[in-house]
Protein backbone atom coordinates (compact mmCIF):
# COMPACT_ATOMS: atom_id res chain seq x y z
CA UNK A 1 0.00 0.00 0.00
CA UNK A 2 1.45 3.40 -1.00
CA UNK A 3 2.06 6.23 1.43
CA UNK A 4 -0.69 8.85 1.54
CA UNK A 5 0.48 12.19 0.16
CA UNK A 6 -0.76 13.92 3.32
CA UNK A 7 1.40 11.59 5.42
CA UNK A 8 4.54 12.95 3.76
CA UNK A 9 6.02 16.02 5.55
CA UNK A 10 4.86 19.17 3.82
CA UNK A 11 8.35 20.39 2.96
CA UNK A 12 9.05 17.12 1.13
CA UNK A 13 5.69 17.21 -0.69
CA UNK A 14 6.42 20.75 -1.82
CA UNK A 15 9.87 20.13 -3.28
CA UNK A 16 8.84 18.14 -6.34
CA UNK A 17 6.33 20.59 -7.71
CA UNK A 18 6.89 23.27 -10.33
CA UNK A 19 5.29 24.17 -13.66
CA UNK A 20 2.16 22.10 -13.06
CA UNK A 21 1.56 23.98 -9.79
CA UNK A 22 1.97 27.38 -11.44
CA UNK A 23 -0.64 26.46 -14.03
CA UNK A 24 -3.27 25.82 -11.36
CA UNK A 25 -3.65 29.59 -10.95
CA UNK A 26 -4.56 30.02 -14.60
CA UNK A 27 -8.22 30.93 -15.27
CA UNK A 28 -8.29 28.26 -17.97
CA UNK A 29 -7.09 25.51 -15.62
CA UNK A 30 -8.74 26.52 -12.35
CA UNK A 31 -11.20 29.44 -12.64
CA UNK A 32 -12.06 29.49 -8.92
CA UNK A 33 -8.43 29.51 -7.73
CA UNK A 34 -7.63 32.23 -10.25
CA UNK A 35 -10.54 34.28 -8.92
CA UNK A 36 -9.33 33.95 -5.33
CA UNK A 37 -5.87 35.05 -6.42
CA UNK A 38 -7.35 38.17 -8.05
CA UNK A 39 -9.17 38.93 -4.80
CA UNK A 40 -5.95 38.46 -2.86
CA UNK A 41 -4.17 40.87 -5.21
CA UNK A 42 -6.87 43.45 -4.58
CA UNK A 43 -6.49 43.00 -0.81
CA UNK A 44 -2.70 43.21 -1.01
CA UNK A 45 -2.89 46.53 -2.85
CA UNK A 46 -5.19 47.95 -0.19
CA UNK A 47 -2.99 46.70 2.63
CA UNK A 48 0.13 48.21 1.08
CA UNK A 49 -1.58 51.58 0.77
CA UNK A 50 -2.75 51.39 4.37
CA UNK A 51 0.28 49.98 6.20
CA UNK A 52 3.27 50.93 4.02
CA UNK A 53 2.32 54.19 2.30
CA UNK A 54 4.92 56.27 0.46
CA UNK A 55 7.79 54.08 1.55
CA UNK A 56 10.72 52.37 -0.12
CA UNK A 57 9.67 48.79 0.61
CA UNK A 58 11.97 45.81 0.95
CA UNK A 59 9.96 42.62 0.48
CA UNK A 60 10.48 38.98 1.37
CA UNK A 61 8.18 36.24 0.12
CA UNK A 62 8.56 33.04 2.10
CA UNK A 63 7.76 29.74 0.35
CA UNK A 64 7.69 31.80 -2.82
CA UNK A 65 7.09 28.72 -4.96
CA UNK A 66 6.81 29.58 -8.63
CA UNK A 67 7.02 33.31 -7.97
CA UNK A 68 3.37 34.30 -8.09
CA UNK A 69 3.55 36.79 -5.18
CA UNK A 70 7.04 37.98 -6.10
CA UNK A 71 6.00 38.67 -9.68
CA UNK A 72 2.91 40.61 -8.60
CA UNK A 73 4.76 42.79 -6.07
CA UNK A 74 7.91 43.46 -8.12
CA UNK A 75 6.57 46.77 -9.45
CA UNK A 76 5.07 47.75 -6.10
CA UNK A 77 8.19 47.45 -3.91
CA UNK A 78 11.81 48.60 -4.14
CA UNK A 79 13.35 45.16 -3.82
CA UNK A 80 11.84 41.70 -3.60
CA UNK A 81 13.39 38.46 -2.38
CA UNK A 82 11.86 35.01 -2.62
CA UNK A 83 12.92 32.00 -0.56
CA UNK A 84 11.84 28.41 -1.17
CA UNK A 85 13.10 24.87 -0.55
CA UNK A 86 12.07 23.61 -3.98
CA UNK A 87 14.51 23.91 -6.88
CA UNK A 88 11.77 22.93 -9.34
CA UNK A 89 9.52 25.71 -8.04
CA UNK A 90 12.33 28.25 -8.23
CA UNK A 91 13.12 27.22 -11.79
CA UNK A 92 9.67 28.48 -12.78
CA UNK A 93 9.97 31.55 -10.55
CA UNK A 94 13.16 32.63 -12.31
CA UNK A 95 11.22 32.71 -15.58
CA UNK A 96 8.20 34.66 -14.30
CA UNK A 97 10.20 37.03 -12.06
CA UNK A 98 13.66 37.33 -13.68
CA UNK A 99 14.65 40.50 -11.80
CA UNK A 100 13.78 39.18 -8.33
CA UNK A 101 16.34 37.81 -5.90
CA UNK A 102 15.48 34.13 -5.51
CA UNK A 103 17.15 31.91 -2.90
CA UNK A 104 16.88 28.18 -2.38
CA UNK A 105 16.96 27.33 1.31
CA UNK A 106 15.12 26.30 4.46
CA UNK A 107 15.02 29.14 6.97
CA UNK A 108 14.23 26.73 9.80
CA UNK A 109 17.42 24.73 9.17
CA UNK A 110 19.89 27.22 7.72
CA UNK A 111 18.97 30.89 7.80
CA UNK A 112 20.37 32.06 4.49
CA UNK A 113 19.11 35.61 5.10
CA UNK A 114 21.57 36.38 7.89
CA UNK A 115 20.76 39.66 9.63
CA UNK A 116 18.63 41.11 6.85
CA UNK A 117 15.28 42.69 7.69
CA UNK A 118 12.30 43.47 5.50
CA UNK A 119 9.48 46.02 5.60
CA UNK A 120 7.03 43.54 4.11
CA UNK A 121 7.04 39.77 4.49
CA UNK A 122 4.45 37.61 2.77
CA UNK A 123 3.69 33.90 3.09
CA UNK A 124 0.80 32.55 1.04
CA UNK A 125 -0.69 29.06 0.94
CA UNK A 126 1.85 27.76 3.43
CA UNK A 127 0.67 27.71 7.04
CA UNK A 128 -2.47 25.52 6.84
CA UNK A 129 -0.56 22.96 4.79
CA UNK A 130 2.35 22.78 7.23
CA UNK A 131 2.53 20.65 10.36
CA UNK A 132 2.02 22.66 13.61
CA UNK A 133 5.70 22.49 14.73
CA UNK A 134 6.79 23.69 11.29
CA UNK A 135 4.29 26.55 11.42
CA UNK A 136 5.79 27.81 14.67
CA UNK A 137 9.38 27.41 13.49
CA UNK A 138 8.68 29.33 10.29
CA UNK A 139 6.74 32.13 11.97
CA UNK A 140 9.54 32.62 14.50
CA UNK A 141 12.11 32.70 11.68
CA UNK A 142 10.08 35.27 9.72
CA UNK A 143 9.59 37.41 12.82
CA UNK A 144 13.36 37.69 13.20
CA UNK A 145 13.56 39.26 9.74
CA UNK A 146 10.65 41.68 10.12
CA UNK A 147 11.67 45.33 10.40
CA UNK A 148 10.46 47.16 13.55
CA UNK A 149 7.83 49.07 11.56
CA UNK A 150 7.18 46.31 9.05
CA UNK A 151 4.20 44.03 8.49
CA UNK A 152 3.90 40.31 7.90
CA UNK A 153 0.97 39.24 5.73
CA UNK A 154 0.06 35.58 5.46
CA UNK A 155 -3.08 33.76 4.50
CA UNK A 156 -5.12 30.87 5.77
CA UNK A 157 -6.72 29.50 2.63
CA UNK A 158 -8.07 26.46 4.49
CA UNK A 159 -9.94 27.97 7.41
CA UNK A 160 -11.15 25.04 9.51
CA UNK A 161 -14.18 27.00 10.67
CA UNK A 162 -15.30 28.35 7.33
CA UNK A 163 -18.96 27.97 6.49
CA UNK A 164 -18.15 25.40 3.82
CA UNK A 165 -15.92 23.38 6.18
CA UNK A 166 -18.64 23.33 8.83
CA UNK A 167 -21.22 22.11 6.33
CA UNK A 168 -18.88 19.37 5.14
CA UNK A 169 -18.25 18.20 8.71
CA UNK A 170 -21.98 18.06 9.37
CA UNK A 171 -22.25 15.80 6.32
CA UNK A 172 -19.42 13.62 7.60
CA UNK A 173 -17.05 14.66 4.82
CA UNK A 174 -14.88 17.26 6.50
CA UNK A 175 -11.30 16.82 7.71
CA UNK A 176 -9.16 18.88 10.07
CA UNK A 177 -5.93 17.63 8.46
CA UNK A 178 -4.29 20.34 6.41
CA UNK A 179 -6.50 23.08 7.84
CA UNK A 180 -5.99 25.89 10.35
CA UNK A 181 -8.36 27.71 12.69
CA UNK A 182 -8.28 31.27 13.98
CA UNK A 183 -7.38 29.85 17.39
CA UNK A 184 -4.38 28.12 15.82
CA UNK A 185 -3.20 31.47 14.46
CA UNK A 186 -3.72 33.19 17.81
CA UNK A 187 -1.63 30.51 19.52
CA UNK A 188 1.25 30.97 17.07
CA UNK A 189 1.69 34.73 17.27
CA UNK A 190 2.84 35.42 20.87
CA UNK A 191 5.66 32.86 20.77
CA UNK A 192 6.93 34.52 17.59
CA UNK A 193 6.76 37.99 19.15
CA UNK A 194 3.99 39.14 16.83
CA UNK A 195 0.63 40.82 17.29
CA UNK A 196 -2.42 40.71 15.08
CA UNK A 197 -3.20 44.02 13.40
CA UNK A 198 -5.92 43.19 10.90
CA UNK A 199 -7.82 40.35 9.26
CA UNK A 200 -9.27 40.45 5.76
CA UNK A 201 -11.82 37.84 4.61
CA UNK A 202 -11.04 37.18 0.95
CA UNK A 203 -13.21 34.24 -0.11
CA UNK A 204 -16.31 33.95 2.06
CA UNK A 205 -18.85 32.17 -0.13
CA UNK A 206 -19.16 28.39 0.53
CA UNK A 207 -17.85 27.46 -2.91
CA UNK A 208 -15.00 25.20 -3.96
CA UNK A 209 -12.62 24.67 -6.85
CA UNK A 210 -14.63 21.65 -7.97
CA UNK A 211 -18.08 23.04 -7.20
CA UNK A 212 -18.21 26.78 -7.90
CA UNK A 213 -22.05 26.67 -8.24
CA UNK A 214 -22.09 30.27 -9.51
CA UNK A 215 -20.54 31.82 -12.61
CA UNK A 216 -17.07 32.93 -11.54
CA UNK A 217 -17.81 36.51 -12.56
CA UNK A 218 -20.89 36.62 -10.33
CA UNK A 219 -19.06 35.01 -7.43
CA UNK A 220 -16.20 37.49 -7.74
CA UNK A 221 -18.58 40.45 -7.75
CA UNK A 222 -20.23 39.23 -4.55
CA UNK A 223 -16.86 38.57 -2.89
CA UNK A 224 -15.74 42.11 -3.72
CA UNK A 225 -18.88 43.55 -2.16
CA UNK A 226 -18.54 41.61 1.08
CA UNK A 227 -14.74 41.70 1.28
CA UNK A 228 -14.84 44.67 3.66
CA UNK A 229 -17.04 42.84 6.17
CA UNK A 230 -14.45 41.79 8.73
CA UNK A 231 -17.12 39.92 10.69
CA UNK A 232 -17.06 37.33 7.92
CA UNK A 233 -13.46 36.40 8.76
CA UNK A 234 -14.81 33.74 11.09
CA UNK A 235 -16.54 31.85 8.27
CA UNK A 236 -14.44 32.82 5.24
CA UNK A 237 -12.50 30.12 3.45
CA UNK A 238 -9.50 32.37 2.80
CA UNK A 239 -8.33 34.97 5.33
CA UNK A 240 -5.41 37.40 5.15
CA UNK A 241 -3.70 38.06 8.48
CA UNK A 242 -1.69 41.25 8.95
CA UNK A 243 0.81 41.10 11.82
CA UNK A 244 3.38 43.47 13.29
CA UNK A 245 6.14 43.14 15.87
CA UNK A 246 4.74 42.99 19.39
CA UNK A 247 4.54 40.82 22.46
CA UNK A 248 0.96 39.60 22.35
CA UNK A 249 -1.68 38.94 19.75
CA UNK A 250 -4.97 40.78 20.00
CA UNK A 251 -7.68 38.33 20.95
CA UNK A 252 -10.98 38.22 19.15
CA UNK A 253 -14.19 37.64 21.09
CA UNK A 254 -16.39 37.14 18.06
CA UNK A 255 -18.30 33.86 18.46
CA UNK A 256 -17.73 33.17 14.76
CA UNK A 257 -14.22 32.07 15.71
CA UNK A 258 -15.40 29.25 17.99
CA UNK A 259 -13.84 25.82 17.54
Amino acid sequence: MGTSRKAIPYTDRHKGRGAEYHETFSPEVNPYRAMVWRLEQRALDRLLRKHLPSRSISHLDFACGTGRIVEYLMDRVSHTTGVDVSSSMLEVARKVAPTAELIEGDLTQNDVLGNRSFDLITAFRFFPNAEPPLRQAVLSALSRHLAPNGVLIFNNHKNRNSLRARVLRLRGRGSVVGTMSHQDVEALLPAAGLRLVEMIPVASLPLSEKHVLLPVGAAESVEKMIGEWTALAGVAQDILYVCAPGQTAQRQSNSSFSH
